[in-house]
């Protein structure tokens, strides 16, 4: 009985130390590459360690919620993919395609989320140093 995705025929091929390998290579490509999940936790986390500084929240709060939305976001961006390719259908072929697609646009948000960020962080310490140049 096939669950739909082959995994029981590439185990019984003998094939399974290469299905853990393909998976292990696409989770390490995953993790190396922005998404847009990622602006989204990014965001999340600066208005967390501002709540931080201002004492609205206690460093356990902070923690705790910090690796929540890493992990919430991130699993929603991966499932969103996924469904995506469930919806479509069809061959592989097209669905690469598409994915290829999505994951570019990823790549590009995050990596203009990235700058914006860092860019704001220049700013604010040109800021502080002009500031206390003046001291």
């Amino acid at each position: 009985m096939s669950n739909g995705f082959g995994f029981s025929e590439v185990v019984k091929s003998g094939n399974g130390n290469t299905l853990i390998l393909t998976a292990l290579i696409a989770a390490a490509i995953a993790n190396a590459l922005p998404t847009p999940a990622d602006s989204f936790y990014f965001d999340m986390q600066q208005k967390l360690k501002q709540e931080l500084e201002d004492g609205k929240i206690s460093p356990k709060e902070y923690w705790t919620k910090d690796i929540a939305y890493y992990y919430v976001f991130t699993t929603l961006w991966y499932v969103c993919l996924v469904l995506l390719v469930l919806a479509i259908g069809g061959k592989y072929q097209n669905n690469i395609k598409i994915l290829v697609l999505i994951i570019s646009g990823g790549l590009v948000l995050g990596v203009w989320k990235k700058n914006i960020e860092k860019d704001e962080q220049i700013l604010k310490l040109k800021q502080q140093y002009s500031f206390n140049k003046k001291d």
